[in-house]
């Protein structure tokens, strides 16, 4: 063994700041911009690195060549963050040479309780000059902290929400009569100040949200896009604590959502609707006070654990681990009124930190969830872990949209056991088979009347849901010298579908980028931006870097930030609005439609791309997307929304022609009429859990 003096004396010597990587794509086919493009990794993340060649040292040193790094070498491999990716751009905006900076990450995470999500790591010394090889952490950090849940879950621990969707389920809020008053009391306050021009009207599904259900164990909020989720649910909790303050009773609000940014838009939302009400007192004093408690404008916003930079103003900054300042849970308890913003991590680290048993730490009266087709049950089950017994539920979503992603076909699985838990479900599917009180919103406010109808039609029908808007707005655009450019942004028709006869693509489709660079080149002439103007939805990552390269070679500035998200996957591009969407289909191979027809056919991902658009939505694919002939039941079903766009909306030939070797057709929607609605959004019993206003007739 070497002496301590010795060994210290050969210690590598640790290089302090940042390392640099050059990436190098030569040989492979691909440029800078497709690596960057197609890439996941984003600043912040940790990456494995291990060299890109390694031996096999068991061997003699004659008999070792070179070899990849096995899976179960970068499974253990060096960990390091990625702190940001530099790039030398030429002349024309494209990539010429870039590079990753990264830092050692200072920790390592391994635990084999339970195993499978953890995984320690070796520290190796850099060698400058050599190739190394990055990929995403394998340590699923979120997946081990669900995992503990479950662990405790079967050990006996108590949690509410999943004690309530367990079937025939009974559970009981604390609500006095004082208390649903109150509440009552807020919502006819909004309806006077409507009257007098203060705020704007809700519909009675709103109405019912805001100002009743106090006392509903479980409730579920089904909002589809654009219908205004986070601005009701944010009035519907402050009804809810006028309720609280009222009958003299404690109430600590807890919401969220998945992700860091749907959070802060629930809790900014909330802190705007108590600016909202200190406005409709500057204007209307004494309505306020009729109607409305003073205190509310008085609720201290918290944000637990926010990103950096990340803070919403208005909100106290609460962290777990701030050895300064007492644990997040402990101070909420010592509050009587508190509103908390949190996503599930989050509530889940500030029960660990309260000791080694995630239960029993009863802090929240009120428990909303919003985006809840994106949640699981396991995230939900960790974001409950404080919610009392006497507590409210609130499950703010919409099924018809993105579900979490999954990597198996669950819906046939055979295994009885995952047919009789269906763990795999959204928490919205889930709620939804528990009987909880429902509220349906009906009326949009991003989508044009005509898209809003097709989506009526199609999809929210299935629910009884009499989806619709009165917007009109049209997009404007002069007069266009292509005659194909002309007919595809003509303003009289906000629905266009393209079809073209390629029909030999798979993930990434050149054809239809060629037909929808002139589109953007219009679009950037009429001085729509891509931050707010216009967006292309794709639904793979290869077409997305395809297409961003084509935006940047049109843009009038090659180098704007925005331009990589103005091209994004239908995941990524979810709660975005554009004024106007183009919808690349891109898949246009008929045998690969029928092998992957699941994933481009899912209902749920045209629902999306299509709700994105306000004012124009112009649609991109092959005939044989509308063509298709699944034998898989599922996928026939699906595939009908895509031939009902063309079928029974477009059916208004707008030009015909041929564009790079293939025949290409414009198909644009004709004028729609609309029965007019004849009964009044207010004024509705307060019973009520959002049964349509529509009467029969209209509907």
């Amino acid at each position: 063994r070497l002496s301590p003096e010795v060994k210290a004396a050969t210690e590598p010597v640790p290089i302090p700041g940042h390392y640099r990587f050059r990436l190098d794509t030569t040989d492979t086919g691909v440029t800078l911009d497709d690596v960057l493009a197609l890439t996941t990794i984003k600043d912040g993340e940790r990456l494995v690195v291990e060299p890109r060649w390694t031996v096999d040292s068991r061997l003699p040193e004659a008999e070792q060549v070179r070899l990849q790094p096995t899976p179960k070498q970068l499974l253990r491999g060096m960990r390091q963050t990625l702190t940001g990716i530099e790039k030398q751009q030429g002349a024309d905006g494209r990539v010429e040479r870039a590079w990753l900076r990264t830092e050692d990450v200072t920790f390592s995470m391994n635990s084999d309780n339970p195993p499978g999500y953890l995984f320690s790591s070796f520290k190796e010394t850099l060698v400058d000059g050599d190739l190394y090889t990055f990929d995403s952490d394998p340590n699923d950090i979120y997946g081990f902290w669900m995992a503990k849940v479950i662990q405790g879950l079967l050990a006996g621990g108590e949690n509410e929400l999943f004690r309530r969707v367990q079937p025939e389920a009974e559970a009981a809020v604390h609500w006095p009569g004082a208390a649903a008053e109150a509440q009552s009391r807020f919502m006819a306050g909004l309806e006077a100040m409507h009257r007098v021009g203060a705020t704007h009207s809700f519909e009675a599904s709103k109405t019912a949200y805001i100002g009743a259900h106090g006392d509903a164990p479980l409730m579920l909020v089904q909002g589809p896009p654009g219908t205004g989720k986070s601005f009701t649910t944010a009035f519907a909790i402050l009804s809810r604590v006028q309720g609280a303050l009222a009958a003299g009773i404690p109430y600590r609000v807890v919401l969220g959502a998945k992700t860091h940014a749907a959070t802060n838009v629930l809790l900014n939302n909330v802190i705007d609707a108590i600016a909202s009400l200190e406005g409709m007192r500057a204007v209307q004093p004494a309505l306020f006070a009729e109607y409305f408690d003073a205190r509310l404008l008085n609720i201290p916003c918290f944000r637990l654990n926010a990103r950096e930079g990340e803070q919403p103003e208005g909100s106290i900054a609460l962290q777990v681990g701030d050895g300064e300042h007492p644990k997040p849970l402990q101070f909420l308890a010592g509050l009587s009124i508190a509103i908390v913003g949190s996503t599930p991590g989050g509530i889940y680290r500030a029960a660990k930190e309260q000791g080694k048993d995630l239960f029993n730490h009863p802090t929240f009266e009120l428990l909303v969830l919003d985006e809840a087709s994106q949640i699981s049950l396991p995230e939900a089950i960790m974001a409950a872990l404080p919610l009392r017994a006497s507590g409210q539920v609130i499950v703010v979503g919409d099924h018809r949209q993105m579900a979490p992603i999954v990597q198996h076909d669950w819906e046939n699985e055979t295994r009885r056991t995952f047919q009789d838990y269906a763990v795999y479900r959204s928490l919205f599917e889930t709620v939804q088979t528990c009987d909880p009180v429902q509220i349906k919103f009906q009326q949009t406010f991003r989508l044009h009347r005509d898209m809003a109808e097709f989506l009526r039609r199609s999809i929210y029908t299935l629910d009884g849901l009499h989806y619709f808007s009165e917007k009109e707005r049209l997009l404007p655009l002069s007069a266009q010298a292509d005659p194909f450019v002309a007919a595809v942004l003509n303003s009289d028709h906000p629905i266009v579908v393209i079809t073209h006869d390629e029909k030999s693509s798979q993930v990434r489709n050149d054809f239809e980028r060629a037909l929808t660079t002139p589109l953007l080149e219009a679009l950037f002439t009429e001085g729509y931006s891509v931050s707010h103007g216009f967006g292309m939805v794709v639904p793979h990552r290869a077409q997305r870097a395809s297409l961003q390269e084509a935006l940047r070679a049109v843009a009038t500035d090659p180098n704007d930030a925005d331009l990589a998200t103005a091209v994004d996957t239908v995941e990524r591009f979810q709660g975005g609005e554009r004024q106007a969407i183009i919808v690349s289909a891109t898949e246009s191979d008929p045998a690969y439609l029928l092998a992957s027809g699941k994933f481009l056919y899912d209902p749920r991902r045209l629902t999306v791309a299509i709700s994105r658009a306000k004012e124009k939505l112009v649609v991109v694919a092959s005939r044989s997307v509308f063509e298709t002939f699944s034998p898989d039941e599922q996928t026939f079903l699906n595939a009908q929304l895509w031939k009902d766009l063309l079928h029974r909306t477009c059916t208004t030939l707008l030009w015909s022609g041929e564009r790079g070797g293939h025949q290409v057709q414009v198909w644009g929607n004709p004028p729609l009429v609309v029965p007019e609605r004849t009964q009044p959004l207010l004024n509705v019993n307060m019973a009520t859990s959002g049964i349509s206003s529509v009467p029969p007739a209209a509907r």
